[in-house]
């Protein structure tokens, strides 16, 4: 290669656009631009797209995102559809069951107040079957006599034994016995069947004076006891006398309004006057050894209608 020199003498430098034509990279300089811009195209392009996506999918997300909200709200409504219609059936069910236990009250109300009439008419059927034994156990008024009373003592003591076991037990609440109680109290009361005091009686009858010596008939029975000892009225009645006689001492003597009478002699003290209504197990006197007596002790006797009974067969209670 040749070099050119300047003016100056120095050598000089060739101009570059003559070097590159005469090297021939004019043309690709020009298709290196062209490339260039072909690129940026590309890269624009590449970017609008990457933004097109991208807008397109925040625009899907936030559709999801709305679409899921209102999932949401919709099965939040449908459950509380459910737990409506839940309660409603709930509600209607505790309606019928209650229906149910009204009408279940209702049938037991019916089927109690049947059983209560049923317990009424058999408690009815009962007491009547019960005074009518009664009735059948009684003397009657028109023509009695001592052991005719004495039988009917007997059935009514029976009677009232059976009766007071009865009330012990379960079946007592049940059936009213109030009247056949009475029935049986009313009847008995006027009846000398207890003893009026305690202890063991005899004497009745036949006998040697324990005093004077002789035989007689005693007409009642004798009972030893503690001077001051209470004496009770064997039965309901009027006291007909309450005095001093002699050998039977402080007496008093008590009709029963049947034919009955009762008398209680050698008293210490008397407690009831001539006149005065006593009940049966009322205490009337106090044991003594006042008139013919050798020691404390109850003469007790029992008459019907003025003839003399051996009292240990009246004696029952």
């Amino acid at each position: 290669m040749q070099s050119r020199h300047s003016a100056a003498g120095k050598p000089g430098v060739r101009p570059i656009e003559k070097s590159l034509s005469a090297a021939g990279l004019r043309p690709a300089l020009r298709h290196h631009r062209a490339l260039l811009a072909i690129m940026l195209v590309l890269a624009i392009s590449l970017a609008g797209a990457t933004g097109y996506l991208i807008g397109n999918i925040n625009t899907a997300q936030a559709a999801a995102v709305v679409n899921d909200t209102e999932c949401v709200a919709a099965f939040s409504n449908k459950i509380a559809t459910d737990n409506d219609l839940c309660s409603l059936v709930e509600q209607v069910n505790l309606q019928d069951q209650l229906n149910a236990e009204i009408q279940k009250n209702a049938s037991l109300e019916d089927s109690l107040d049947a059983q209560q009439q049923e317990m009424d008419s058999l408690e009815v059927t009962i007491l009547g079957a019960l005074m009518a034994n009664l009735d059948s156990k009684l003397v009657s008024r028109s023509g009695p006599t001592a052991n005719a009373y004495r039988d009917e003592a007997k059935n009514l003591v029976e009677l009232k034994y059976k009766l007071n076991k009865f009330k012990k037990t379960d079946k007592a609440s049940e059936i009213d016995l109030t009247t056949y109680e009475a029935a049986i109290k009313k009847r008995l009361d006027y009846l000398p069947t207890i003893k009026p005091i305690p202890g063991y009686y005899d004497g009745y009858g036949n006998r040697r004076h324990p005093i004077y010596g002789y035989y007689h008939f005693h007409p009642g029975a004798d009972v030893g006891a503690a001077r001051g000892t209470q004496i009770k009225a064997a039965a309901s009645g009027t006291v007909i006398a309450s005095t001093y006689g002699g050998g039977s001492g402080y007496y008093v003597t008590i009709d029963h309004r049947n034919g009955f009478t009762t008398t209680y002699m050698h008293c210490s003290k008397l407690l009831v006057s001539a006149g005065e209504k006593v009940t049966k197990g009322e205490v009337i006197a106090l044991v003594g050894n006042t008139g013919s007596s050798t020691t404390p002790h109850l003469h007790y006797e029992i008459r019907f209608y003025g003839e003399p009974l051996n009292p240990t067969r009246m004696i029952m209670e």
